[in-house]
């Protein structure tokens, strides 16, 4: 790692030479130029709002030729900027939580008008500066004014409003604004639409765009309490306001934040809370150059723009310094698509919404043209990538595929570069807690086109609805983002929850009431810094289609079980089931969470029941065989030996099929997995690099499963 870190720290810094503006105005007077433009946004049409958002706000930031400018350059040494000093040692027990875990809040930053003082409309860069171009693509540093977007005819306004509202009814709303007025000014914007804020907190950021996702702060808990952290990555080049705001937000909130330099982005970040990161190449292509953020130089007495350069990194620099910074077991990269609005995120066509499974916009059948069938191919090729990984639970990953969204007329795109200009999927939706933020591209209040492809979007919603189960969906129409690169996923961003309860079970998928018995044993690790006081199993069957509440045992070390009994006599059944736990200190939390709406765990047995389906993990059957590994089989692993063990363990077994296990600490990380493969009489764990302390080995074929303690004395 020391290698990787000296690369990381490497930073020169470039200063660039710039026209400037340097005659500064009173803050009497910028006081008075925000009321003028929120006055004259009043009177701009939706086309010109549109232009101004198109011109500056882009998902990814204008270009700025560096290289002609770098002719004019000099050298600086800015080694004491913030920034600057890269953060590279950690705590060892980061958690990274999925995107779908419980929340505190969700981060937005509203959208705003930058103009020069003369009304033109400039790029924001610095706090009260920005860029105006020439004719020739010359840039120009000038004093600039800008205003939050509460314009009554600003489509984009209506789509901040309805978010920060969808948000608050499942969790605080965080909105960055750029100055502390502006806070009324958003209040009373949405007291007017009738959707006051009553679930909020603002924090006062200078900024440049609204893409929360990509510079917002990758959160994670640490330590004994479960105390939360960030981990901030380089932004963008072109947006060095964003770039700081994970470093002021946890100097607002008190906590600690981790500053590296890859460059690497929220939206193209995909983790499934236990340890694996799914990602494009893009974050290959963005860290070969040399070119850093900018800043703002004023050691002259003027107004400059310089940027850093920094060190260019490699492919495996790359997945070895992000599997030190996330305490990743995994690491999968796979190709970015060529028309999914310039950024070769991820979260274009993907996403997940437990730790198992994807959710994956699917093209439709009989694309002809050669760009959009090449990126539909390699959407296909990626999933296979995806699911050819082992999750958590030793099992391949399954997907779940939902259409991609069509034009407002139903019809599809011509070709890439069409696409490009609405950039539509279902997939770029947020999680908050028992609900969904979720984009759609209709609006049956208007007529016509105008009304977009309503059928086509409702028949989406309910495929989303099975695929999520029980989730509440706030459906916000983003039709104003189309070309944009993003929608809902890009503009948020989750904050988990303080003193979280965490639940890690693996389902399973189907039982077979003739070969495995009349019962099944459900296992459920349970994990809070204060300790667990009880789990309690809810479980029925459509046969007793009532819940029946039992309390799970405690096997100790935040391992709970309970053998639920099955009728042997059925041909099919569903066992629908889910869990409750509280924790020491009054906690209570459910897993799902969306139990108040009928989501549960589901799992179809009996009799005739030799199959599940992989393409909805948690209901009904489908078409994978009948495994050869029988409950009898995993009852009868034998007890790990020598227990305590020190640089390694054994068990006995005789399996008549590959079993996989893990080996996972109290709080229900995955210290070390394996496959023991078919017939094998014993089986040696090597456990020199595991610390002193309790652990669980959990031994699965992917369906069934069953645990043995383990306890390593040094």
């Amino acid at each position: 790692m020391t290698n990787i870190a000296n690369k990381l720290f490497v930073l020169l810094a470039c200063v660039i030479a710039c026209s400037v503006v340097d005659a500064q105005v009173s803050s009497t007077i910028l006081k008075q130029k925000k009321q003028e433009l929120l006055q004259q946004r009043e009177n701009m049409s939706k086309e010109q709002i549109r232009e101004i958002y198109k011109s500056s706000m882009h998902r990814v930031p204008n270009s700025i030729n560096k290289q002609k400018l770098v002719s004019k350059s000099l050298i600086d040494t800015k080694t004491s900027d913030q920034k600057l000093q890269k953060a590279l040692e950690v705590p060892e027990d980061m958690i990274f939580p999925i995107e779908s875990d419980e929340v505190q809040a969700i981060l937005m930053s509203w959208g705003y008008d930058t103009r020069t003082l003369s009304g033109a409309t400039a790029e924001p860069m610095f706090e009260g500066w920005g860029l105006t171009y020439d004719m020739f693509g010359n840039p120009s540093l000038v004093q600039t004014v800008s205003v939050p977007d509460v314009a009554s005819n600003s489509d984009f306004a209506k789509v901040f409003a309805n978010l920060a509202n969808a948000i608050q009814k499942h969790a605080q709303v965080w909105i960055d604004v750029w100055a502390a007025d502006d806070t009324t000014t958003i209040k009373d914007f949405m007291a007017q639409r009738g959707t006051p804020l009553t679930n909020y907190r603002f924090f006062i950021h200078p900024s440049n765009a609204f893409w929360a996702r990509d510079y917002g702060p990758v959160a994670f808990y640490y330590g004994d309490n479960d105390s939360i952290a960030f981990m901030d990555f380089e932004y963008y080049g072109g947006r060095p306001l964003d770039d700081k705001i994970p470093i002021e937000l946890a100097k607002d909130l008190g906590w600690k934040c981790y500053t590296n330099s890859i460059e690497y982005e929220g939206g193209n970040i995909l983790l499934d809370g236990v340890g694996s990161l799914f990602t494009t190449s893009a974050l290959y292509e963005n860290n070969k150059d040399t070119y850093g953020q900018y800043y703002m130089d004023t050691t002259n007495g003027g107004h400059s723009l310089g940027f850093y350069t920094k060190t260019a990194l490699t492919e495996e620099q790359i997945r070895d310094s992000l599997r030190h910074l996330l305490n990743l077991r995994n690491v999968v990269v796979v190709p970015a698509l060529s028309y999914d609005g310039g950024t070769g995120h991820i979260d274009l066509y993907a996403d997940m919404w437990e730790e198992t499974g994807f959710v994956a916009g699917q093209y439709p059948d009989g694309i002809t043209n050669a760009s959009l069938l090449k990126d539909a191919q390699r959407v296909e090729t990626n999933l296979d990538t995806f699911t050819s990984q082992l999750n958590y639970f030793g099992d391949n990953y399954s997907r779940i595929r939902v259409p991609l969204p069509r034009k407002d007329d139903g019809t599809w795109y011509t070709s890439g570069a069409n696409y490009n200009r609405y950039t539509r999927c279902y997939a770029n939706h947020t999680f908050v807690n028992d609900a969904i933020i979720q984009p759609v591209f209709y609006d049956t209040t208007k007529t016509g086109t105008d009304a977009g492809d309503v059928e086509g979007n409702k028949r989406a919603m309910n495929v989303l609805k099975t695929c999520y189960p029980g989730y509440r969906f706030e459906e916000i129409d983003v039709r104003e983002f189309d070309g944009f690169g993003g929608a809902i996923h890009c503009i948020t961003k989750q904050i988990p929850a303080e003193n979280p309860i965490r639940i890690y079970h693996q389902p399973t998928h189907w039982f077979n009431t003739t070969q495995n018995g009349g019962s099944i044993n459900i296992q459920a690790i349970a994990q809070n810094h204060s300790g667990i006081s009880g789990v309690k199993l809810y479980y029925m069957t459509n046969e007793y289609p009532y819940y029946t509440e039992v309390e799970m045992t405690n096997e100790g070390d935040n391992l709970y079980s309970y053998e639920v009994p099955l009728s042997v006599n059925v041909d099919v059944d569903t066992l629908r089931y889910y869990f409750e736990a509280t924790s020491n200190n009054g906690k209570t939390i459910t897993k799902p969470m969306t139990v108040v709406h009928g989501g549960c765990y589901s799992m179809p047995f009996g009799k005739n029941v030799t199959t599940y389906n992989n393409s909805f993990a948690y209901d009904t059957l489908a078409d994978v065989g009948l495994k050869d590994i029988t409950k009898q089989e995993l009852d009868n692993i034998s007890e790990i030996y020598p227990n305590p063990a020190v640089d390694n363990a054994t068990i006995t077994i005789n399996n008549s099929a590959d079993i996989y296990y893990r080996i996972v600490n109290l709080k229900g990380q995955n210290m070390q997995m394996g496959k023991i493969s078919q017939g094998t009489n014993t089986y040696k764990f090597n456990t020199e690099k595991l610390k002193a302390g309790n652990y669980w080995v959990i031994f699965t074929d992917g369906n069934l499963s069953t645990a043995r303690k383990l306890v390593i004395a040094k």
